[in-house]
């Protein structure tokens, strides 16, 4: 049994070692939590049309509860990027896994309805990173969304889908490095509120 579990989803062609999550990750680890990392079907299952969101919903569920069955946490926290957030955003009530849920939506897909409408009906305390750069970026979504869940926000200024910086090596750390005290603040506020509320308990 673990106290804290996170959920990595990757995105489609950026694993679990890319920057963007590896960071964030271990700023994660350094606070005690444990992680698991979510595999996805063949991409052949998940180049098939219409069906290709269910195949991915059924895979991510079942790793899912079984990651959450075994760890038996008292917190979890997603980490998800790009295709992680559409894997992420179809969990049917990812509340209910344990007594803390929250998420970090790492270059969210919210061009796509279901990503979009399945973040906000999730209503889960949330962290939301996007590059300014980044074609798939919808400012407008990613507002809705923000303003929805009260989110916690990091744009990342003439950062891509990979929040780097084309061309200046210097900006993609900087950014970087902006990412993991994002999370960080994000991860200690959380403490912090879990704190209050057990100091109101009766």
């Amino acid at each position: 049994m673990v106290t804290h579990l996170t959920i990595v989803l990757p995105g489609r062609g950026y694993g679990a070692e890319g920057p963007a999550l590896r960071f964030p990750r271990l700023a994660l680890e350094e606070l005690g939590a444990g992680t698991v990392i979510v595999e996805y079907p063949a991409e052949r299952e998940l180049m098939n049309g219409r069906e290709s969101l269910a195949v991915l919903h059924r895979s991510v569920s079942t790793q899912v509860e079984t990651f959450v069955a075994e760890a038996q946490p008292a917190a979890v926290t997603f980490l998800a990027k790009s295709l992680g957030t559409i894997g992420l955003a179809t969990l049917d009530d990812p509340r209910n896994l344990a007594g803390n849920v929250d998420a970090i939506w790492i270059t969210p897909i919210f061009g796509q309805e279901p990503v979009w409408s399945g973040a906000i009906r999730q209503g889960l305390r949330s962290l939301l990173v996007a590059g300014e750069a980044d074609p798939l970026h919808e400012p407008e979504r990613y507002e809705q969304v923000r303003r929805a869940l009260g989110a916690d926000s990091l744009l990342l200024r003439g950062a891509d889908h990979s929040l780097e910086v084309p061309g200046d090596v210097l900006a993609t750390i900087d950014g970087l490095r902006s990412l993991v005290l994002a999370v960080r603040a994000f991860a200690a506020s959380d403490r912090a509120a879990n704190r209050t509320t057990a100091a109101g308990d009766p």
